[in-house]
């Protein structure tokens, strides 16, 4: 059955199954403030399976939109390359994730060089329908002499065969930018073994953070 890195603010301790390719997508609406707004889609993921326990990973541009203190500005980001490997450790899994930010974004919307980012990601299974899962990740802007960690919790649950849940706490720390945390919870549907639907809602808990957003998305494994 397909397990995707999205929704949530972090990702999943899984690595897409050998020679299966698995696309995901989605759109988020986010208002920032009480003033400005941003849209972004389709925040494209393409996994492909290497073998039984790594994948390579490449993120496509991101389209956004944003009007900030009364500015609008369109443009594409940058894309990400990489691997991820995982290890199954009984009732837990565990997913380890490198990769490069590269500056192909446009003007405004680029970091104009090349970062490098990581991650882990730990999951386990908890009695009855109840799992747990938690990611770090890192990523290095080289433009600006700064890094940043954005750990998060999830908490999910099976709501039967098809149907999921979870809540999640997510975070950001750097040296350059005032910590922020957020709450968000969805739900994914899985109507076959290779696609899945989700929905997510989110809001902000300190004036760092976004003041709410929702996104929905897609997933689908080859």
């Amino acid at each position: 059955e397909i397990v995707a890195d999205r929704p949530g603010y972090g990702e999943s301790a899984n690595v897409v199954a050998g020679r299966h390719l698995q696309v995901e997508a989605g759109a988020t609406w986010t208002r920032t403030d009480r003033i400005d707004r941003l849209f972004d889609a389709p925040r494209p993921l393409v996994r492909f399976g290497l073998g039984h326990s790594l994948e390579l990973r490449v993120e496509p541009p991101d389209w956004q939109h944003a009007r900030d203190a009364g500015v609008t500005a369109s443009g594409w980001t940058d894309t990400t390359v990489g691997l991820k490997w995982h290890a199954s450790l009984g009732t837990s899994n565990l997913a380890l994730r490198a990769t490069l930010v590269l500056p192909t974004g446009s003007v405004g919307f680029t970091d104009e060089r090349a970062d490098p980012s990581g991650a882990i990601a730990w999951s386990r299974t908890l009695s009855g329908p109840w799992s747990l899962g938690a990611t770090v990740s890192a990523r290095h802007f080289r433009a600006y002499g700064t890094s940043s960690v954005s750990p998060s919790l999830s908490l999910g649950r099976a709501l039967g065969e098809r149907l999921g849940a979870f809540i999640e706490y997510g975070g950001g720390f750097s040296s350059s930018t005032r910590p922020f945390h957020q709450l968000d919870t969805g739900c994914t549907w899985i109507p076959r073994p290779d696609t899945q639907l989700d929905l997510s809602v989110g809001f902000g808990l300190s004036p760092a953070a976004p003041d709410f957003f929702v996104g929905l998305g897609i997933s689908r494994r080859f």
